[in-house]
């Protein structure tokens, strides 16, 4: 029976309203993956502007307007990398025209649903930010690349903020949002806890593997604690989100102190430590799993509490398969 060990590096500094000067070493060699990864976030964060200048046209909602201008923005800002490598641009200029024709058939389709009525638009609104931080979390994982880091994080932090801002005002219409790309908690999270943080890290157990019930996983996590944190007492918590391979069945697990996995209700009210609390260090190891594994999918997140409550969760999602 092999072995499959995944140390996963998580780093976990708070987000800052401040972005660094951005310098591009162009000497830095992009992979492809890295290049794909520009061109098709470039169309992303047009399709957000074209969809919310279309979505204006039609319900004169201001929310559309101001994010649209912020959308332009992160375009720019891709743009700005894409030129200092000296990659060939895919963006065509009419609104609601893409070169990639999976977007093109996304803007067609969340245009016509935000066309039903004002609360369609809005609810179509916060699915394009919730596809897009899922879309920078990837991008985010597969890169080293310091500016990359710095533009797609900055761009994550604006979706944050875009996610929240069309929620309130679906709420102020009466209505309630529940997610609709993410999970459900990444979305709580986001909406309702004032610590966010641009966590990043590398695995050998990369997002999208496929493993064999057969196969004997080690998983453990180590994450760098943000510096301000260094000293402080904190718990450890481990959630798991597994879905059966028939779609039919779905779980949220968490893991208490003596390693059994329970029922999450998606609260991180009444979430369990995964570890008594400790002193953090600038590097912890968590041990999360060793063992066979029931088919599914399988999407697991890693945090800590701090004594005064505020909670730091790892911005990205391992999500992998077991067959």
């Amino acid at each position: 029976m092999k072995s499959l060990i995944a140390m996963i590096l998580i780093t976990m500094p708070l987000i800052s309203n401040s972005v660094p000067l951005l310098e591009v070493n162009t000497e830095i060699k992009l992979s492809e993956a890295e290049i794909e990864a520009l061109s098709f976030m470039r169309e992303e964060e047009k399709l957000a502007r074209d969809v919310y200048i279309s979505l204006y046209d039609v319900w004169q909602i201001a929310v559309f307007q101001n994010i649209s201008k912020a959308e332009q923005q992160h375009m720019d800002q891709i743009k700005f990398l894409m030129d200092s490598y000296g990659l060939s641009d895919p963006v065509q200029e009419p609104v609601g025209v893409f070169t990639n024709s999976d977007i093109q058939n996304l803007y067609d389709t969340l245009v016509t649903r935000g066309k039903t009525s004002q609360i369609e638009a809005l609810h179509v609104g916060a699915l394009v930010e919730e596809v897009d931080i899922k879309d920078l979390q990837q991008a985010l994982a597969e890169t080293n690349n310091p500016a990359l880091e710095i533009v797609y994080t900055n761009l994550m932090n604006g979706s944050y903020n875009h996610l929240k801002a069309f929620v309130r005002n679906i709420e102020s219409l009466g209505d309630t949002y529940k997610a609709q790309h993410l999970l459900e908690y990444e979305v709580d999270y986001i909406l309702n806890y004032s610590v966010t943080n641009n966590s990043k890290f590398k695995a050998s157990l990369n997002n999208g593997d496929i493993l064999s019930q057969n196969d004997e996983a080690t998983i453990a996590v180590t994450f760098q604690t943000e510096t301000s944190h260094v000293g402080q007492t904190a718990e450890l918590f481990i959630i798991v989100a597994w879905t059966s391979i028939d779609s039919k069945q779905s779980l949220m697990l968490m893991r208490d102190e003596a390693g059994n996995w329970k029922n999450w209700d998606g609260s991180f009210n009444n979430i369990s430590a995964a570890q008594a609390p400790l002193e953090l260090s600038k590097a912890q190891t968590l041990d999360v799993y060793k063992g066979n594994l029931p088919a599914g999918r399988y999407q697991l997140s890693v945090g800590y509490r701090l004594s005064d409550g505020r909670i730091i969760l790892n911005g990205q999602i391992v999500d992998f398969s077991v067959e």
